[in-house]
């Protein structure tokens, strides 16, 4: 036997419209994910970490550019190869190696890192011989080492972000690891990825150690003539001084650090002058860079 039928419900009429504009949306979110979905796969882009720091260099002083950048030719003369406090370790005369070369001009390729306190001491005596063949203009940004590192807080200057300009040579400058630790703090992040044509100029003569079996920073390769691995002087002749403080120094010869450095830029620009036919003349034939090429048994 079959019960009355129920009344009829006042809120069905209501019901149904909801239900019906609930499914309509369900589509259009659906929709909306695959149309998402088609936008990266086209444009590449699936992900964006939002969460990585970004760390704007600081522009170095510019007293401690044009300190650095214009050391007076009779410090270079002075100083000559002489450095009382700090022990030099000059670079090593590559031989019958295939020029280096970009554009048409002998090329320096520097690999650092910045948190690397030899590196910090490497890049004085690198900016300071560059800025004899050509210039970096206003594109010096200040670092310092790692501050939990050998010799930290070590001042010098970051080449990432740097731009130089020379009729003589060319210069590829890059800062391999940066200062900032990766997401789990366990080590130095990637700040620029090594080319190719790089990583076989370090695999091929950089210096190794079993720690570092890829090429020991800093390493400098000076047209394939000549090559720094490891750094020229030790960062302990920089330590308790701020930057402002070696780049007052660099017009006192009998300065430690501005010896060190000094001595330093003397050797590289030697080398620098064998590989582009001894220009320009004014520093090629200076007394201090002559007297760098004779301790290199460079050819006159």
């Amino acid at each position: 036997m079959s019960g009355a039928a129920p009344p009829p419900d006042p809120g069905a009429a209501t019901r149904r419209p909801a239900t019906s504009l609930l499914t309509w949306a369900t589509v259009a979110l659906v929709l909306g994910i695959v149309v998402a979905l088609v936008v990266i796969k086209v444009t590449g882009s699936a992900t964006v970490n939002t969460s990585a720091a970004v760390v704007t260099p600081t522009p170095a002083s510019p007293a401690v550019v044009k300190a650095a950048t214009t050391i007076p030719a009779a410090v270079y003369d002075t100083v000559g190869v002489t450095s009382t406090d700090a022990a030099l370790t000059p670079p090593e005369l590559l031989h019958g190696q295939p020029a280096l070369t970009s554009g048409g001009k002998p090329e320096v390729v520097f690999v650092g890192d910045e948190f690397c306190p030899y590196c910090a001491a490497e890049r004085w005596a690198l900016v300071a011989a560059l800025s004899r063949f050509g210039s970096f203009g206003d594109t010096l940004y200040a670092m310092q080492s790692g501050s939990d590192e050998a010799f930290p807080g070590t001042p010098t200057f970051t080449f990432d972000g740097t731009r130089y300009r020379s009729q003589y040579v060319a210069a590829t400058l890059v800062e391999h690891y940066g200062d900032q630790r990766n997401g789990a703090g366990t080590a130095y992040a990637v700040l620029e990825r090594l080319t190719p044509g790089v990583r076989a100029l370090l695999d091929k003569y950089g210096r190794r150690t079993a720690g570092s079996p890829g090429g020991v920073v800093p390493f400098v390769d000076v047209a394939n003539e000549a090559v720094v691995s490891g750094g020229q002087f030790s960062p302990s002749v920089l330590q308790q001084l701020s930057a402002s403080q070696i780049a007052t120094g660099l017009t006192d010869p009998k300065d430690p650090a501005t010896q060190a450095i000094v001595a330093s830029a003397n050797y590289l620009s030697a080398v620098i002058c064998q590989a582009d036919g001894q220009l320009p003349v004014q520093v090629c034939a200076s007394s201090g860079v002559s007297a760098a090429a004779d301790a290199l048994g460079l050819a006159p």
